[in-house]
């Protein structure tokens, strides 16, 4: 049995399904369409991000809360290293982590892309910011990329 494909479809160079021309990721693959070219698509995403296109009613002081996420990791590794037993304490400590750091990112984020040149891949961020030991990290370097674009914190 053959594949065949419409006049307005290129099969993928990845997996080798029919898919749209004016397609810049194969849906079934996601490995971008070397046919693809944004101005042809009329109206296909561009590479270069727009502020303009995001409004946002999402504060900017959203940053806190992705610091004090990641400070609170912080002195949970700490005190963990350091045998400490939290109690109750570090079980709330341990929930307000891991809800606080990956809500704060993910509003930040939308304040980001909204009044910025980059615009962050919020899933990834997100999920970063809520596997642990990996979410201080993240914290740290989402801060320091946020800095390097709106000069804040």
């Amino acid at each position: 049995m053959t594949k065949r494909k419409a006049a307005d479809e290129v099969f993928c160079r990845s997996c080798g399904e029919a898919i749209k021309q004016a397609s810049e990721l194969c849906p079934n693959c996601g490995v971008r369409n070397d046919n693809y070219s944004p101005a042809s698509s009329g109206g296909g995403r561009s590479s270069v991000h727009d502020p303009a296109q995001y409004e946002t009613s999402v504060s900017d002081t959203w940053w806190y809360g992705v610091a004090a996420g990641t400070g609170v990791w912080v002195l949970l590794v700490l005190a963990s290293a350091l045998g400490g037993d939290l109690g109750a304490g570090g079980g709330i400590l341990v929930l307000i982590g891991w809800a606080g750091l990956p809500l704060s990112v993910y509003f930040d984020t939308q304040y980001v892309r909204a009044n910025s040149e980059w615009d962050p891949n919020v899933a990834v961020w997100v999920i970063l910011s809520a596997i642990w030991f990996l979410n201080i990290a993240a914290g740290a370097a989402y801060l320091y990329r946020r800095h390097q674009v709106l000069g804040e914190p």
